[in-house]
């Protein structure tokens, strides 16, 4: 497996290199340049050497390592390696390497190769080929809540093959070679019959229900274990950087949305007359309230068309009790209110709020009070915290397929595991999210 990766980012890295040498002599029209032979083999050394940084960042399988984690690691390498090659040419060649293929190259591979590594993932989960066989060890109740969440993560490549004490009462090692252990809290096996165990990977889970996984570091704190977390809510040097980059997409997506939002305010004006802005006031950061701008996917008599239905309808009750969504809701505009909501066209408006400073393009979506109400004490203080975002977890893990649990489980995972990358991580898969037009009401 680890060779299979290795040669399909090194197939990917080539074409991306051949990518950037033809786009730099497609622009020397523009920018006259004089490739000097050895600019070739000023790529081709960051072509090779990208697989071999990858393979010191445990890329390879990488089995554990979120995507978050993949994406934070393959960017990084991937700028530092280009920018010490051109650092290098600069300072020890004069120049030979042409620096615009170089800078063409790193961009084509930055973007190109997180892309890359979800979808070959997701190929080789298709096939079978992705994973290694691991053995849960714990009391049942813990141990439930590890495989269930495993068996939610395929990507991590951990695959729950036995569980010691099972439900049948049974448990056997034979025929799981090489297999990893995931033991749970300190009362799961005496920490002296770790070594006992037949098993060349240990991975030893906290009874930390909640806790931080993101950005932690293991200490030796003179022979004992301390877990180091990055509290990178408090950095404000980051919280500045997220702030700049939200005012950057907002000028960089002011004309294009513009355009489309103005189409589906003739929309909607056609279908359902009235006004097609909709603003609610809404829980932000620190506990303020603010008005919140959506293009209207609902007819003026809404709210008595949703009490009407809960009064009627058990099925639908439950529904909404769930979720705080329906599938089939009496509410929304015909056509045009729904083709808003499943490709979230609706919620394009809310990049005036961005610019306000209302909200970021990444956080907990901002609810309306009686989805507040009925959230718990600790998740509402934790997300009042953060600006609420256009996109958030929970929008790109089901929509509005989950349940009011699973989305304050997301929300408290957010705030508490942020970082810019996990920002970028959710940009990319809402894009994802949005194309597919799945799990939105």
């Amino acid at each position: 497996m680890p060779l299979l990766l290795a040669l399909g980012d090194l197939a990917i890295i080539q074409a991306l290199v051949l990518a950037s040498i033809a786009l730099r002599i497609l622009f020397a029209p523009l920018l006259p340049i004089e490739v000097h032979p050895s600019a070739f083999v000023g790529v081709q050394v960051g072509a090779i050497a990208l697989p071999m940084a990858y393979v010191a960042a445990g890329l390879y399988p990488g089995y554990g390592v979120t995507g978050v984690q993949r994406l934070q690691a393959r960017t990084s390498l991937t700028i530092l390696c280009f920018s010490a090659m051109i650092l290098f040419d600069y300072l020890a060649q004069g120049g030979q390497w042409s620096r615009g293929i170089l800078v063409i190259a790193a961009v084509l591979v930055t973007v190109v190769m997180p892309i890359w590594d979800a979808l070959f993932i997701q190929l080789l989960l298709r096939r079978k080929l992705w994973g290694s066989p691991v053995v849960v060890f714990g009391p049942e109740a813990q141990r439930r809540i590890l495989v269930s969440a495993l068996v939610r993560q395929p990507e991590l490549g951990w695959i729950p093959v036995a569980e010691a004490d099972g439900p049948d009462g049974r448990f056997a090692v034979g025929g799981v070679a090489n297999t990893a252990i995931i033991t749970i809290g300190s009362q799961a096996i005496p920490y002296q019959d770790l070594e006992t165990l037949p098993f060349r990977t240990v991975v030893i889970v906290p009874n930390l229900e909640d806790a931080q996984t993101l950005w932690v570091s293991v200490r030796d704190l003179g022979g004992l274990i301390g877990l180091e977390m990055r509290r990178n809510l408090l950095n404000r040097s980051s919280q500045a950087i997220k702030r700049a980059l939200d005012l950057a997409a907002v000028a960089l997506l002011a004309l294009p949305v513009g355009a489309v939002v103005v189409a589906f305010v003739v929309a909607v004006q056609v279908i359902s007359p009235g006004p097609a802005f909709y603003f609610q006031e809404r829980g932000g950061r620190g506990g303020r309230t603010f008005r919140m701008a959506k293009l209207r996917t609902m007819v003026p008599d809404a709210e008595a068309r949703l009490q009407a239905l809960l009064a009627t309808d058990p099925a639908a009750r439950a529904e909404w009790s769930t979720s705080m969504k329906l599938r089939q809701d009496p509410r929304v505009i015909p056509w045009v209110g729904h083709f808003m909501r499943r490709f979230s066209v609706d919620e394009l408006p809310q990049l005036w709020n961005v610019l306000r400073g209302d909200m970021s393009l990444v956080g907990p979506r901002p609810l309306p009070d009686y989805h507040l109400e009925v959230l718990a004490p600790m998740v509402a203080k934790l997300r009042s915290q953060v600006r609420p975002g256009v996109t958030g977890l929970w929008q790109v893990s089901g929509r509005s397929e989950l349940s009011v649990t699973d989305q304050q489980r997301f929300d408290v995972y957010y705030v508490r595991n942020w970082s810019l990358w996990l920002d970028i991580h959710i940009l990319g898969r809402t894009v994802l999210a949005v194309l597919r037009g799945t799990g939105a009401r």
